[in-house]
C-alpha cells in the first residue's frame, strides 16, 4: 500500500500538479484582502485556443503551479453576461468586470495588490519561462514596504 502510494506521488510530481483552482472575483478579492497577498484573475473564453494552451502547458507546470499557489486565483470569462458577481456595491456580469479590469482579449491575465488595485496585466499565451518573471516580480513587490 505505502510502495503504491509513493508511486503515485512520483508520478505526480513527474507530470505536473493539475490545474490551479480559479475561484470567484469576489472569494479571490476577499482572499486576498484578508491574508494580505495578491491576487491573479484569469480572463478567458470557452473559444480561446490560447487560453487552452495556458492551461494545459503553462499552468500545471510544476513551478507555475507552486507560485500560483502563492497567489488569491479568480477565474472569468470575457463574453459570459449571464453570470454575475458583486464586488463591493457593484453587482456586474462577467464580461463587464472583465472590461472594467481592462481585458479587451484572451488569456489576460490581471494582478491586483491586495487592496485590489492593479499591479499589471498581460495578455496573449505565455510558456512557464515567460510567466514565471511576471509572477515572481508581482510577488516582490508585494513583499516590498510601503509599495501600494
Amino acid at each position: 500500500m505505502l510502495k503504491s502510494f509513493l508511486i503515485l506521488l512520483g508520478l505526480a510530481a513527474v507530470f505536473g500538479h493539475g490545474q490551479p483552482q480559479w475561484g470567484s472575483l469576489p472569494d479571490a478579492l476577499s482572499q486576498a484582502a484578508t491574508e494580505g497577498r495578491p491576487a491573479l484573475v484569469y480572463v478567458q473564453a470557452a473559444w480561446c485556443g490560447p487560453c487552452r494552451q495556458l492551461e494545459r502547458d503553462t499552468f500545471t507546470d510544476g513551478t507555475v503551479a507552486a507560485r500560483l499557489g502563492q497567489f488569491a486565483l479568480a477565474q472569468l470569462t470575457i463574453d459570459e453576461r449571464d453570470r454575475t458577481h458583486r464586488v463591493g456595491p457593484y453587482r456586474l456580469s462577467e464580461a463587464e468586470w472583465a472590461a472594467r479590469l481592462g481585458a479587451e482579449t484572451t488569456p489576460t491575465l490581471v494582478f491586483l495588490a491586495p487592496d485590489g488595485s492593479v499591479l499589471g496585466r498581460h495578455t496573449g499565451f505565455l510558456p512557464a519561462e515567460g510567466l514565471l518573471p511576471i509572477l515572481d516580480a508581482v510577488l516582490a513587490a508585494e513583499e516590498e514596504p510601503g509599495t501600494h
